[in-house]
């Protein structure tokens, strides 16, 4: 019984241990953030100066998110940073507007979105929840691997609001999960033909960071 009630004790106290240590943990100077997970959403392109007419083009799916920021704070847990985000919709589903029906592209033809720019995030402590925001210029790439073509538009217009919660693993790294929401708002123009191009698109990440 003595035995038992020592290692229960020196359990509490270890737990306590590690509750003070999260309460100590800050967002201070370097800052390095990673994260990666399935993205929703679609991308509309609204075309003139086409022969054939004007029309709207939804390319719809699920893709992947590459989201990678790195740093340093400005005072504590306020973080200025680059951001850089890759973002591909393989096999989209195609609609236009002059046709009835939708039709699903094969995986050899891939919608890439991409943005580079610069954000702030915020940390709200001790429960370390991740408020961040950035704002860039970013493009469309139309990868078709059957004709080996890749095609890419002019730039434009992009951002991104990201929300989440982390947790500490170590002294330096942190893991957790976010929600965000993305937008890439351009003109391409091509000779007579005019696209607008607008995305709205949602992921759900997994993220890493050292700080």
């Amino acid at each position: 019984m003595k035995r038992a009630i020592f290692f229960a004790l020196v359990g509490f106290m270890c737990l306590q241990t590690v509750k003070a240590q999260e309460k100590n943990h800050q967002h201070t100077r370097f800052f390095l953030s990673m994260s990666i997970g399935p993205v929703f959403g679609k991308i509309t392109d609204d075309v003139t100066g086409d022969p054939n007419g004007a029309y709207k083009m939804d390319m719809s799916g699920t893709g992947a998110v590459f989201d990678f920021k790195i740093g340093g704070a400005i005072k504590e847990n306020l973080i200025i940073h680059a951001t850089l985000i890759s973002q591909t919709m393989p096999g989209p589903t195609i609609k236009l507007s002059n046709e009835p029906n939708s039709v699903k592209a094969t995986d050899q033809l891939t919608v890439g979105e991409a943005m580079f720019g610069g954000g702030l995030t915020y940390y709200i402590m001790p429960q370390n929840i991740l408020l961040s925001g950035s704002l860039g210029l970013g493009n469309f790439t139309i990868i078709d691997q059957t004709n080996d073509q890749t095609t890419s538009t002019q730039r434009g217009f992009s951002m991104q609001l990201k929300a989440g919660k982390e947790w500490w693993v170590s002294k330096k790294w942190g893991l957790g999960i976010s929600v965000t929401y993305g937008k890439t708002n351009l003109t391409n123009n091509s000779g007579d033909l005019v696209e607008k191009l607008d995305s709205n698109r949602f992921g759900i990440l997994f993220n890493a960071t050292l700080n």
